[in-house]
């Protein structure tokens, strides 16, 4: 430690128990290893003055300021000179003449001037009267005894990783960091992180975000993506400005002038970049649409400018593949990954305006960079545990480090696949000291995460809690639900009827979903169809009837008296509603998991959010799927006090994730983007020949194909397709065959067959509700259609299908599947069921069934989507692609959804390779007649698409069908008006009788 007295400075050494003493004391250690907790008093009095760490502020450059650096002798003349002897210098200079050595203002020093050691600003008699500092250089051992003490060495991350405790050796801080190197390590992080955290952690990190040069653009394109004010007008007033705007048929070429003017923050050499990104596979392609389409275009030596270059080769990107092949083509040229990333926002950023100004380019341009950057700015970090390294994202590292307390509501909205369970796991790992509740609505999902979850949580489902509360002592009447051919039967005389009864039924089932605690009119529907399928809407009077015979038959469910009429027996949903009338109290648990939160009734909601503790809520909204049993979508009404999100699926990688994500953006108008790894997908059937698959019935490997669809009767269709062609193929159905209700389908069966050939056969009914019908005052196999159509059972109007479909062939395939099934999917050739039954599930390999929610055409000839395509079934479509991890098989269906994204899988070549014998091609498109104009710099071609029963086999198109479908993106080969006089060509759609009224109406 220094002092000074009467102008001399001295300096003391402590010996070790010195040391060690104040090391006890807490105003002697923290000051040393913590010593941004400590505040600053900078008196007189304080003792720990001196101590404490000081950051260097910059002086500014004044313009007075001479350009040459002076020397240090400048500021401290030189008083006197002490020689002092060093035997290690004494024979440096008697040996080698050839060692150079720097003077104080940097010049060299001749040979023959003799070297004397200078100590500025320095006297002998600042240190006349210090023994102690006389005695260390006349005796050495007094040197090797008291060796002076030097500050350790920061740590390899200046406390960036946060302080541990227990080191031999203080560590360094962040603080200590050089502002220009802080800038470096703060510009990697992504700009969310930027303004929301890094900004609020002291004033010099919050100068630095606010600073204008610091990535501009990062934070420009952050601001525009939530529409702030002055961001968006910053954008549109550059697309006014370079005329990218919609009525101009050329504003991709203006997109490219304008990133041509694109100046980098750090000092570039245009040559180098050039340089590095002619290796890329698309430069071929970019140079010579430059050199034709734009020529006035200013380029550099030895080629194009290398910024219009690469924004022309990000537009003809063929996937998120070919701009991380661009990153690495740009990390040997720019100083920095933050230099990349400044590059691709701004790309970015003036697509995503292109979009939102509707000027017709594909979504995809926009989503490849955007999951780069992704990839870049959110690269996974190891979550060290006991057991094993972990790797967790940005956004599950967040909602880890998120300490909840008793009024806490979370909600962590999960895409597909985005590892929610995992994050849930580890959040109570991490909090062994509190007990959790971790709520499923499948007794198989709590069944699995109690082998998942440490030993602090509780794994149960709703039900299984409300059973144990009341559940039980209704154990000998319980039912799976109320039909309306029960309740048909107990309604009161003049109010009969199955289409009431289905009214009823319907309110019954509305009230126990309900938080309500009375069932009202306003849990009876709105509209109804009566029995000429006509759609009725109930008036006041009619609503209080079917209310009033409601609550008849929920009061002698709730009673406890055993009863033979099955209207009057408990369903799992009617005792879970007596559950929470009882306002039940879970206080034993510190915070509850509610997992798949979209799928909760209110009347679950109603038990658990009123519990005295913290509440996470988690789930899908795109995900919810069971509307049609009175669930709401929690993660949407409830309120909440802390929100995340997972966007980033383990699941699969880019392609897979754009179709859900193209899906969700088209048909549900969603703004966030699911993004996924950096393993390989296809959705175009390269990796599996679908085809050949599903006509043989031959699979490539065992538990690897999923067959997915939207109803049972396409499931029964797959598997009679597979077992036609392959009798030896060995299926697993989803759920179970003994689940799926071929023994319902036989019993449907033997009911159509004459009552002859019944009494005659060794057929017999086993399903007692099927028997009922034979009954002749039923009406047999047609009255069970009729009450199949008046109570809208979707259900059992499927299997009235398949039996009508197949009929005489019913029993073999029935006795067939039950025959080919497998227990275990892992050792099926093929695994076949239903979107609501294979949720939560993955697979190798998704083949979609097309019986899914339908858009028509392709968007250039579709006025209009739909608006009347419920969420519901854009959902199931939603969760069956997502149910891929490595391959996809799509449908003409959801190529029609991705135009309506611009994507219609067009891609560019070099015209010059698509010639044969000198001669173009004719354009792919059928009952076009136009060809490939051989001297034009670039042609577009349709990819290859192989769906499940049919094929696209693309190929190179005409300048008329691109722009008739891309818009302005055909300027890349053309002139607008040489594209205009092209003959264009009328297609034949075959469409739906619905759709093709509504056209020729409009």
């Amino acid at each position: 430690m220094e002092t000074s007295a009467k102008g001399k400075a001295k300096r003391r050494h402590l010996n070790s128990e010195e040391c060690r003493e104040i090391s006890r004391r807490p105003e002697g250690s923290q000051p040393l290893t913590q010593p941004h907790s400590v505040t600053r008093r900078h008196s007189n009095s304080d003792t720990n003055r001196g101590l404490y760490p000081r950051t260097p502020t910059k002086r500014k450059r004044d313009a007075r300021d001479d350009k040459q650096q002076q020397g240090i002798t400048k500021f401290f003349p030189v008083i006197s000179v002490v020689k002092v002897f060093s035997p290690q210098k004494a024979a440096m200079s008697q040996g080698s003449g050839s060692i150079k050595t720097e003077g104080l203002n940097g010049e060299l020093i001749p040979k023959n001037e003799t070297i004397e050691e200078e100590e500025e600003g320095l006297t002998t008699d600042m240190f006349g009267d210090d023994k102690e500092f006389e005695r260390c250089w006349s005796d050495p051992a007094f040197m090797n005894h008291h060796e002076e003490e030097v500050e350790a060495l920061p740590d390899a991350f200046y406390g960036l990783l946060g302080s541990s405790r227990g080191l031999a050796h203080p560590q360094g801080h962040v603080d200590d960091l050089p502002e220009e190197v802080l800038m470096l390590v703060l510009s990697l992080l992504p700009a969310e992180d930027l303004y929301c955290n890094v900004s609020l952690v002291c004033q010099r990190w919050r100068n630095i975000v606010t600073q204008s040069l610091f990535v501009p653009w990062k934070k420009l394109y952050y601001r525009y993506t939530k529409k702030e004010i002055n961001a968006v007008k910053e954008i549109n007033a550059i697309l006014e400005t370079h005329r990218i705007i919609k009525d101009d048929q050329e504003s991709i070429l203006h997109i490219v002038e304008f990133m041509a003017q694109y100046k980098p923050s750090q000092k570039v050499k245009p040559e180098a970049v050039l340089q590095s990104v002619r290796t890329h596979r698309l430069f071929p392609q970019a140079e010579a649409c430059i050199k034709r389409r734009l020529p006035k275009l200013e380029g550099i030596e030895g080629g194009p400018n290398p910024w219009a270059a690469m924004a022309l080769m990000l537009v003809l990107c063929d996937g998120v593949g070919d701009v991380l092949d661009l990153v690495v083509c740009l990390r040997g040229c720019l100083p920095s990954a933050s230099a990349i990333t400044e590059y691709l926002s701004a790309m970015a950023t003036m697509l995503l305006a292109m979009r939102r100004n509707d000027i017709n380019i594909s979504n995809r341009w926009h989503y490849n960079i955007f999951y780069v950057l992704h990839l870049m700015e959110n690269a996974l970090p190891t979550l060290i545990t006991n057991q094993t390294q972990v790797q967790v994202t940005h956004e599950q590292q967040q909602i880890l480090n998120h300490d909840i307390h008793r009024d806490h509501v979370v909600k962590i909205m999960a895409f597909a696949g985005t590892g929610k369970t995992t994050t849930l796991i580890r959040y109570a790992q991490q909090r062994p000291h509190q007990h959790f509740l971790y709520m499923a609505f499948n007794k198989s999902v709590a069944t699995q995460a109690q082998r998942c979850f440490p030993s602090n949580v509780d794994c149960r489902t709703v039900h299984s809690m409300a059973f144990g509360a009341v559940g039980k002592r209704s154990l000998k009447k319980l039912t799976s639900n109320v039909k309306p051919f029960s309740v048909a039967w107990v309604l009161p005389k003049g109010s009969g009827g199955f289409v009431n009864a289905k009214v009823v039924t319907l309110t019954l089932n509305a009230y126990m979903a309900s938080a309500d605690t009375h069932i009202t009119p306003n849990h009876v529907p709105n509209k109804y169809k009566n029995t000429h399928g006509q759609v009725t809407m109930p008036d006041r009077n009619a609503k209080r009837m079917f209310a009033r015979d409601a609550q008849r038959i929920w009061d002698k469910m709730a009673a406890l008296e055993e009863t033979r009429e099955y209207a009057h027996h408990m369903t799992h949903d009617g005792y879970l509603k007596l559950w929470q009338l009882q306002r039940p109290t879970l206080d034993k648990y510190d915070v509850i998991f509610i997992d798949e939160a979209q799928d909760c009734t209110p009347a679950i909601m109603d038990i658990m959010l009123p519990q005295h503790c913290g509440k996470i809520l988690v789930g899908d909204p795109h995900q919810q799927i069971y509307t049609f049993r009175g669930a709401v979508n929690a993660l949407n009404l409830v309120e909440h006090t802390h929100l995340y999100y997972l966007t980033q699926s383990f699941r699969f990688g880019s392609e897979i994730a754009y179709i859900g994500a193209t899906i969700l953006q088209v048909c549900k108008k969603v703004k966030k983007i699911l993004v996924g790894g950096k393993q390989d997908g296809c959705v175009r059937g390269k990796a599996v020949d679908s085809l050949r698959l599903l006509t043989t019935g031959l699979s490539p490997g065992r538990g690897k194909i999923a067959v997915l669809s939207r109803s049972n009767l396409s499931v029964f269709d797959q598997a009679v397709r597979l077992t036609d062609a392959n009798p030896h193929c060995r299926l697993h159905i989803i759920g179970g065959v003994e689940n799926f209700g071929l023994k319902r389908i036989m019993d449907i069966w033997v009911l159509m067959q004459p009552e002859n050939n019944r009494s005659r056969g060794e057929w017999r009914i086993k399903d007692s509700f099927i028997r009922r019908f034979t009954q002749h005052s039923l009406g047999g196999y047609f009255g069970l259609k009729s009450y199949a159509k008046k109570t809208e059972d979707r259900e059992l109007e499927g299997k009235l299908s398949m039996v009508e479909k197949y009929n005489s062939r019913i029993p073999e395939l029935v006795e067939r599947l039950y025959g080919c099934t497998e227990r275990e999917a892992q050792h099926a050739d093929f695994i076949l069921g239903t979107v609501h039954k294979s949720k939560g599930l993955e697979f190798d390999t998704v083949v979609i069934t097309d019986d899914f929610a339908k858009v028509p055409c392709a968007a250039h000839n579709l006025p209009r989507l739909s608006s009347d395509i419920p969420d519901d079934e854009w959902n199931l479509l939603y969760v069956a692609v997502t149910r891929a991890k490595s391959s996809l098989v799509i449908t003409k269906n959801i190529t029609n959804i991705l135009t309506l994204a611009g994507e219609y899988f067009l891609r560019t070549e070099l015209t010059s390779a698509l010639l044969t014998k000198g001669q173009p091609p004719c354009c792919s498109v059928r009952e076009c007649h136009n060809h490939i104009m051989p001297d034009w710099p670039l042609a577009m071609c349709k990819l290859p698409l192989q769906y499940m029963d049919s094929a696209d086999d693309g190929g190179p198109m005409c300048g008329a069908c691109v722009l008739q479908r891309i818009g302005p993106t055909a300027s890349l080969l053309a002139s607008p008006e040489l594209l205009k006089v092209l003959p264009v060509t009328e297609e034949h759609l075959n469409l739906p009788i619905n759709y093709a009224l509504l056209m020729a109406l409009f």
